[in-house]
């Protein structure tokens, strides 16, 4: 019973650190219940392409701020899988992951498509939105369109371990991102 509100909530705090900051109501659908919030729209600037050890300054944010980035190949026509994430600055295991699976129904998926277009492929429904490289092509900032309201995450690449992961964080706190491979 423990882990089942466990999972609900880790759900919710998903869900919460997907949505951007404002003041407007946004039903998140699902296919077992629907989930009435509160966001703030905030403005998302680009990933840092600098790690903390390459500035030899003391780290400012989360540990998502942290990792080295690489830079970022043309992504159209690439499809990437949702295999994890951080909240709060905590890795989630594969309760978590699961639990957050089926919160989008089972899928969650980022498409690249040609011309600048991304789609974000739950098993509720699309969002659909556009994307652009930053100057130096280590970072991406994607506008997603959740049914009427505008959502941007800042993505960055880095290697986790030998895989290449992209991660998506909603707001620039570095304790909160989507891990997606390919």
């Amino acid at each position: 019973m423990k882990k089942k509100y466990f999972a609900c909530a880790m759900g919710l705090v998903l869900a919460l650190s997907l949505a951007a900051c404002g003041e407007e109501e946004v039903v998140v659908e699902n296919t077992n219940e629907e989930v009435t919030q509160e966001v703030q729209t905030q403005e998302v600037a680009e990933a840092p392409t600098e790690t903390v050890a390459e500035t030899g300054t003391e780290a400012e944010g989360g540990p998502l701020l942290q990792v080295a980035v690489m830079e970022i190949p043309d992504l159209s026509g690439t499809e990437w899988n949702f295999a994890g994430g951080m909240i709060d600055g905590v890795e989630m295991e594969e309760e978590d992951l699961n639990a957050t699976l089926e919160t989008y129904g089972g899928t969650l998926q980022l498409v690249f498509g040609e011309d600048g277009a991304v789609t974000m492929v739950q098993g509720g429904g699309n969002a659909e939105g556009t994307y652009e490289y930053s100057d130096d092509n280590t970072a991406i900032k994607m506008t997603l369109d959740f049914g009427g309201t505008e959502v941007t995450y800042a993505g960055f690449l880095s290697e986790v371990g030998d895989t290449v992961t992209l991660i998506a964080m909603s707001d620039m706190n570095g304790y909160d991102g989507l891990y997606f491979v390919q």
